[in-house]
């Protein structure tokens, strides 16, 4: 049996002549197929190889007020603000 090579525009247009189903079936088996390659081809991290990547990024930063500063916008974000209670 010889293998017939598909390009890419000839895939699609045949994917979209299936039914809305099969093509989520099909997303899904590729998706598998090209996370199993992925994971095949990974080389494992060494975490600790990545103790103090970036640290020069926060050299010039006080932390102490970076995270203060980011924990009021998050409440900024959460808390409803004096406008929208009135509108209620």
């Amino acid at each position: 049996m010889t293998k017939q090579t598909v390009t890419l525009d000839e895939a699609i247009v045949v994917s979209e002549k299936l039914p809305p189903l099969d093509r989520l079936r099909l997303i899904g088996i590729l998706s598998n197929g090209l996370c199993s390659e992925l994971k095949q081809d990974a080389e494992p991290v060494d975490m600790l190889s990545l103790a103090g990547l970036g640290a020069e990024i926060w050299q010039a930063i006080d932390v102490t007020q970076y995270l203060e500063q980011e924990r009021v916008s998050w409440d900024r974000l959460i808390k409803p603000s004096s406008t929208t209670e009135s509108l209620a």
